[in-house]
């Protein structure tokens, strides 16, 4: 979710300096340690997201709650330290960890709301893993550079915009189970779009200006339909939904704005459907918990 910003973030500083060529051991303690950060900023997000009162501006609610600042420090120490993991490993070795948010997030969130997490919810949890680490092992991880010119970022803002609609009238439409993952997919991709604008960014491929501006208010609005999702929706569907989405997002505006290469294989293919059928079903199993949780600290 937050990490597939991150390779352009340190591209924009400069590439932090490789100081330790090939440091495998390194690099996979600082994305576990990252991901830590996630599950935890996830985690203080539903928790506090759950407990704001319905209507007027959520997310003015929230920015005066401590706790909730807490999950906006800790997602950017994780960030942080995501861009230093990928100074000691490649990008393909990197992100799949971000995965294991999930695995984190879900039991200590059932702490925090003072409850066990369930043999259902394990089980699901292991499915949407499989899953995710399948769909993000086909996902290509380089970037190419192309000139992007206003007109073109002015569409692919307008489609993301449509999609993100789309979804957000579906969400009302369907209520129950589906509202939380449907907001979260709508959330997902508006982080996904901030990625790929932060990429172009970062490679040159488009105006400074524009595209750090959609960078930020992709961020933003991605910010505030999280915490519509987190706030009926638990945290594990969420989240999952979240880290699912987020990646291919990104990834289709590499394609189609970015022209990043793809390699499509019938293995390739294969892989990544079924990874993303398991993380599917994995996440609808995660959504019979959307009654509203309240926990205090």
């Amino acid at each position: 979710m937050y990490g597939s910003a991150a390779p352009a973030v340190m591209s924009m500083l400069g590439h932090v300096p490789r100081l330790v060529h090939g440091s495998v051991g390194l690099a996979l303690g600082l994305a576990l340690l990252s991901t830590g950060c996630y599950a935890v900023s996830a985690v203080l997000q539903q928790r506090e997201a759950s407990r704001a009162a319905v209507g007027g501006a959520l997310v003015w609610q929230l920015a005066r709650r401590p706790w909730w600042c807490l999950a906006v420090l800790a997602a950017g120490i994780g960030a942080g330290l995501h861009i230093v993991a990928l100074a000691f490993g490649p990008l393909s070795l990197v992100q799949p960890v971000g995965v294991m948010t999930l695995v984190l997030a879900l039991p200590l969130g059932a702490r925090v709301a003072g409850r066990w997490v369930t043999q259902r919810e394990w089980l699901a949890a292991a499915v949407v893993t499989a899953g995710l680490a399948a769909v993000l092992a086909v996902l290509p991880h380089s970037a190419h550079r192309s000139h992007l010119s206003s007109t073109v970022l002015v569409v692919g803002a307008g489609a993301v915009t449509t999609l993100v609609l789309v979804l957000l009238v579906l969400a009302v439409c369907l209520s129950g189970r589906a509202a939380p993952v449907l907001r979260a997919a709508a959330a997902a991709t508006c982080f996904g779009f901030a990625s790929g604008m932060a990429r172009a960014a970062a490679i040159g491929s488009a105006p400074l200006p524009a595209s750090v501006g959609l960078a930020v208010v992709g961020a933003a609005a991605g910010l505030v339909l999280a915490q519509l999702a987190y706030r009926t929706g638990g945290l594990g569907a969420p989240l999952a939904t979240q880290i699912l989405v987020d990646p291919i997002v990104a990834v289709a505006v590499g394609i189609a704005l970015l022209h990043e290469p793809v390699l499509l294989t019938p293995a390739r293919v294969a892989l990544g459907l079924l990874g993303f059928a398991a993380t599917a079903g994995g996440i609808w199993g995660l959504t019979h918990r959307t009654a509203r949780e309240v926990v205090t600290v």
